[in-house]
């Protein structure tokens, strides 16, 4: 098959003989759109520990079946399944932290090729068929809105709350518009690249430059009625902003740090925080079965609108162009479409 191999750090090459993934219990794919994560950014520049060369990068994917062992999956259908699944019986799974088993099950490989065999394990959890008027591209993209699901509940989200997202990629886009699907009243975003701010504003935020107006906690406040929002995301990788942040939340809301630091990272919270405002602070990474169940719901049955961030589209032979695009924050999410 051919597959976008990651060979060393930030070069990709195609190998158009690449071997098939072996067909065991489950279904084989040919894969039909993916999508690129901050994850495969990081692991491009050699900076993510289990995805060291030569390997398959990508795990956002949805296909076609073109061979299964299982009766509900047959040649032709459309389907998508997330990458991984908790085992379901180590104490994490029983304490409902599935997304930090250490038993998980896996893709075969990673799905930046034009083949993937998912076994029945993870198509039994995880596994689901794509509506025909469901674009591929949009399919792929549970994953990461099965993440976003997972932020919201870990702040206890409810219909009517406020909101403040610092970040304007792509994650922090898929805050915005599941937020406004689930019932948002206000939602306030902050991001320094004018071209996301216009994109999130076409979505209903209230948006702002951060190096414009000086404390982002007045900026909260202002826009809720001067008490901040209920909910804070950092979706951001950088210590600075996320300290920045700590004085938007109102007293007894969430602060959620969504964005992914470096393991060594060390952030600075003021105790007044937590403890006479009452804030709790939160950190989710990744997602759980339900999450995940949910997002292919939500999209199958459209109810909730991702073709705004489905605009940029590359080949399987334009992974590692794609990688630097997203990199450079030239754009809002990249898609390998075959």
């Amino acid at each position: 098959m051919r597959a976008a191999v990651y060979t060393e750090p930030r070069k990709i090459v195609l190998d158009p003989n690449y071997p098939d993934p072996e067909m065991g219990d489950g279904v084989m794919i040919n894969v039909k759109a993916s999508g690129v994560c901050a994850t495969d950014i990081k692991a491009f520049k050699g900076l993510r520990f289990g995805m060291e060369p030569p390997t398959i990068l990508g795990h956002e994917f949805a296909g076609e079946v073109i061979a299964s062992t299982m009766e509900e999956y047959k040649i032709g259908d459309r389907i998508s399944a997330a990458p991984y699944a908790g085992c379901g019986f180590c104490n994490y799974c029983l304490d409902d932290h599935e997304e930090l088993c250490k038993n998980k099950v896996f893709t075969t490989n990673g799905c930046f090729a034009e083949k993937l065999f998912i076994p029945r394990d993870l198509m039994n959890k995880t596994g689901w068929k794509v509506s025909d008027d469901v674009p591929y591209q949009a399919a792929a993209l549970a994953e990461p809105l099965a993440c976003i699901i997972l932020s919201l509940r870990s702040c206890r989200w409810q219909p009517g709350w406020t909101i403040m997202v610092v970040g304007g990629g792509f994650m922090g886009i898929l805050h915005v518009i599941l937020s406004k699907a689930w019932g948002a009243t206000k939602i306030i975003l902050s991001e320094p690249n004018i071209n996301r701010r216009a994109f999130a504003e076409e979505l209903g935020a209230i948006v702002c430059d951060p190096a414009e107006v000086g404390n982002l906690g007045d900026f909260a406040r202002k826009n809720t009625d001067g008490l901040g929002p209920q909910v804070v995301i950092a979706s951001i990788a950088n210590e600075k902003v996320v300290e920045s942040a700590f004085d938007c939340p109102r007293a007894g809301g969430y602060y959620h740090m969504f964005g992914g630091l470096p393991k060594q990272s060390m952030i600075n919270v003021p105790s007044f925080f937590t403890h006479y405002k009452e804030v709790t602070l939160v950190g989710t990474s990744g997602f759980r079965t339900k999450d995940y169940r949910l997002a292919s719901t939500l999209i199958n049955e459209k109810r909730i609108d991702l073709e705004p961030v489905l605009s940029s589209v590359f080949r399987l032979d334009q992974v590692g162009e794609a990688i630097e695009q997203a990199e450079q924050q030239t754009i809002l999410k990249a898609m390998i479409v075959e």
